[in-house]
């Protein structure tokens, strides 16, 4: 009898005021690692949302995130130029002459760049789209649909694209061939 009694005597301390169909509630505390785990998670959370969601000036921002893509992108771009302007104009010319002729641009302009019925002269001085390399780089790159120019944008990279420019810029203007187009466009100085 003494034992049933110390069991009521130890459940009237942890019942609390509650009681449900003669269920009593029980008191009984959280262990104290559950509690520690339950502060640490919340201290932790505070840390990670400071570090991902960023104070101020810390680069971890939204802004600060894309000025760094947009000036990764930029250097990207630098570098495809510059390998094109570390190669002399030798093996650009060279190099640019292998890509005009295997991307079938005799084609359209002829293997001596004289110009047939669908693709304009690239010997003479005359240009529609302007006489600048970077001019003809985009000409190459993004085409003229409207006019038959395919763009290469897909097929050729800005290293290549640089290559092909150099070749018509520095190759083909001025060498006149006997059988060339007539001059379309503007005259470069």
């Amino acid at each position: 009898m003494t034992e049933n009694t110390e069991n009521k005597n130890n459940i009237s301390e942890h019942t609390d005021t509650h009681e449900y169909d003669g269920i009593k509630e029980l008191n009984n505390p959280s262990p104290l690692w559950v509690i520690l785990l339950f502060f640490a998670t919340i201290a932790f959370s505070g840390f990670y949302a400071i570090k991902y969601f960023g104070y101020p000036d810390n680069g971890m921002d939204q802004k600060s995130e894309y000025l760094a893509s947009i000036e990764e992108k930029k250097m990207k771009m630098n570098s495809a130029e510059g390998s094109v302007g570390n190669q002399s104009d030798a093996e650009m010319i060279v190099a640019g002459e292998k890509i005009y002729n295997e991307k079938g641009c005799i084609a359209c302009h002829g293997s001596k760049g004289e110009g047939n019925a669908i693709g304009p002269n690239l010997c003479d001085n005359n240009w529609i789209h302007g006489c600048k390399i970077d001019e003809i780089k985009k000409v190459i790159k993004e085409g003229v649909p409207e006019k038959g120019m395919t763009p290469f944008k897909s097929t050729l990279s800005d290293k290549q694209i640089g290559q092909l420019a150099v070749f018509i810029s520095k190759k083909l203007v001025g060498t006149n061939p006997a059988n060339g187009k007539a001059a379309q466009g503007t005259e470069c100085k």
